[in-house]
């Protein structure tokens, strides 16, 4: 079997937000190793750990490349690289919880081994499908793995960014690693989370499927991610592995038909001026000549290249940039979908009149026109749904705002010495008289139901709490539901046994009461009306016992949160001698080693010591880094 030929390229950049690029990379073609490594623990200690991990991986490769199996040799030099970082961060406690992420490759013929640790991925082109070689190892991957979540919430949830592995927590890190045979034509892509999660993955898969050589893929797909944003360092590493067979209507396709639509190119633009492309509210800044050159031209143009090189990202480029440019100023999509619409017109009158002259060729173009337009429209359709998601989260910060200023205009409390958190009182109307005589009935008919409660207490209980609902919803007497509910809250003990009670007799007189409300003989609008009464009444009484809970519990939390306190700061003592005593313990254990002479003891009896003791607090007890906390 004939070896491959191998070309590879890879770069990184610090994107568009962050002021420093954590990402490091290694490729070497002679040794066959590739690796991305995202580092994490911000700008002191982020690019620290990755590029240690990055130059103990490539010295151990390096050293080892010809003694060890790729699989093997790949763990063994990612864990070396874990011992390293870590070691690194417990001697300087500025890089204290400093790690990285890697993926990484070594070729060895045609037999590609995949190790990775972290959210950095690996993918291979295989046939114009591109495959993901590794799963991340993050909190939300694992939680889809459990079917715990669904996979399309992944990219929504609040922790797709905290990582359960990576280089640097342990001094041993968990590697996951896999096996690929390679066949001619195949690319390996590897990269960091800057670029999946920034580059839309359709324009992804139709660079790495281009023909262009790896260092323009690598080229092309950074700029794709700083387009998509750039939030993040992105780091990308193409390997090709051989050229593939193609296929002849392919070659026919990349050469004659390339050649083909570009001779037509002024054909298509005098089509698309005649069918009034110019007078999209698109080209309303643009005089008739100019517009047809910018976006009929450029379309043209973008055909053509993806033509020449069996892509489709220079189309994906053009229609991304477009619907960017027209949304971003408050455009409205109908527009953009009739400037399409008129793209696609006039490029099937063009290819009807070549159909006429060589219908085999025109029908390869029109297929790969017919995918250009679904490559534009797809585009489009990313950027909509990016403006969607974004009007979302507007409006999910308005209605918060809106909530929490609706809360502060409402929940407006006053300083009383007997209720102090009880809101404002606020007075109620005496209802007219039809009302009133509702309430009154419903209140009789209340009192002669049988509570729920079986014991003498529970039906005073249901008896007063009937008695003081209708004196707050007719608005007789005090009218003062903080008063109400401290009679009815009399003496009572803090627990299940004196509480549960009286919100009990509460929701049975409340149930009886609007039943009451509903039998009384009166009008429908005069039953609505004393119903709102009855409704507020038992609200305004629960809100009042609510708040003398509230009263009654603040002693026993203020004491607990003092316990709580206290409990603290022991704990914290506790943590300083346990730290002194480690300390000690190295510096005054004697450690004899039996393999060397003098270390033995001359003195009759003496006893080899050996200081095997464990230190007070387990290295694995630390948290480990979140990367959401970086990010």
């Amino acid at each position: 079997m004939t070896a491959l030929t191998i070309r590879s390229a890879g770069n990184s950049h610090q994107g568009s937000v962050r002021e420093h690029n954590e990402d490091a990379l290694i490729v070497d073609p002679k040794w066959g190793l590739y690796a991305v490594l995202d580092g994490m623990g911000g700008a002191a200690s982020g690019d620290v750990a990755a590029n240690k991990a990055r130059d103990v991986i490539h010295e151990y490769v390096r050293a080892r490349r010809g003694a060890m199996q790729p699989r093997a040799l790949l763990e063994a030099a990612i864990n070396a690289a874990s011992a390293a970082v870590h070691g690194e961060a417990q001697r300087r406690k500025d890089r204290k919880g400093m790690g990285t992420t890697v993926v990484a490759c070594v070729i060895d013929g045609r037999r590609a081994t995949v190790a990775h640790v972290g959210d950095s991925r690996a993918y291979l082109l295989r046939d114009g499908h591109l495959h993901r070689l590794t799963n991340d190892h993050t909190i939300v991957a694992e939680l889809v793995a459990r079917g715990a979540i669904a996979a399309d919430e992944a990219d929504r949830h609040a922790y797709k960014n905290v990582l359960s592995r990576n280089l640097g927590a342990k001094p041993q890190a968990a590697v996951d690693v896999s096996e690929v045979e390679l066949q001619p034509g195949d690319r390996l892509m590897l990269c960091s989370d800057g670029l999946y999660g920034y580059a839309p993955a359709d324009a992804v898969h139709h660079l790495v499927a281009s023909t262009d050589p790896p260092a323009e893929v690598v080229r092309d797909l950074i700029e794709a991610a700083l387009r998509g944003g750039g939030g993040d360092n992105v780091t990308a590493i193409v390997v090709e592995a051989g050229v593939a067979v193609v296929p002849r209507a392919t070659m026919v396709l990349r050469t004659t038909g390339a050649g083909a639509w570009w001779a037509r190119r002024e054909r298509f633009l005098a089509t698309a001026h005649a069918g009034g492309l110019h007078k999209s509210p698109l080209c309303a800044l643009l005089g008739a000549n100019e517009a047809i050159a910018i976006v009929a031209g450029n379309f043209a143009d973008a055909v053509y290249h993806d033509l020449e090189k069996v892509t489709g990202v220079n189309v994906w480029t053009y229609a991304e940039n477009l619907a960017r440019g027209w949304l971003g100023q408050g455009g409205a999509w109908p527009p953009l979908r009739d400037l399409l619409d008129g793209l696609a017109r006039a490029a099937d009158q063009v290819l009807a009149e070549l159909r006429r002259e060589d219908e085999g060729l025109a029908g390869l173009i029109e297929l790969a026109v017919a995918r250009a337009m679904v490559t534009a429209e797809t585009a489009v359709g990313g950027v909509l749904a990016e403006r969607l998601r974004s009007l979302e989260s507007e409006m999910v910060k308005v209605e918060a705002q809106k909530n929490e200023q609706k809360r502060a205009d409402t929940a407006r409390f006053v300083d009383s010495p007997t209720v102090p958190y009880m809101r404002a009182p606020q007075p109620i109307d005496v209802p007219a008289p039809d009302v009133a005589a509702a309430l009154e009935s419903a209140r009789r008919r209340a009192q002669t139901k049988p509570s729920a409660g079986s014991g003498a207490g529970d039906r005073a209980l249901y008896a007063r709490a009937i008695d003081h609902a209708h004196t707050v919803a007719s608005a007789t007497g005090a009218n003062d539901a903080a008063l109400a509910a401290r009679e009815l809250w009399d003496v009572r003990t803090l627990d299940e046994a004196g509480v549960s009670p009286l919100f009990d007799a509460l929701d049975h007189a409340r149930l009886a009461h609007i039943e009451g409300v509903r039998a009384a003989p009166a009008a429908p609008a005069v039953r609505a009306a004393a119903l709102r009464r009855v409704a507020s009444a038992y609200q305004r009484l629960s809100a009042g016992i609510a708040s003398l809970v509230v009263e009654s519990a603040a002693p026993a939390a203020e004491q607990l949160r003092e316990v709580v306190r206290e409990t603290a700061r022991l704990r914290a003592e506790v943590s300083k001698n346990e730290a002194r005593i480690a300390e000690l313990e190295r510096a005054f254990a004697t450690v004899v080693d039996p393999a060397a002479p003098e270390a033995m003891s001359t003195s009759p009896g003496a006893a080899t010591i050996r200081d095997e003791r464990k230190p007070s607090v387990p290295p694995g007890s630390r948290r480990r880094p979140s990367k959401e906390t970086l990010r």
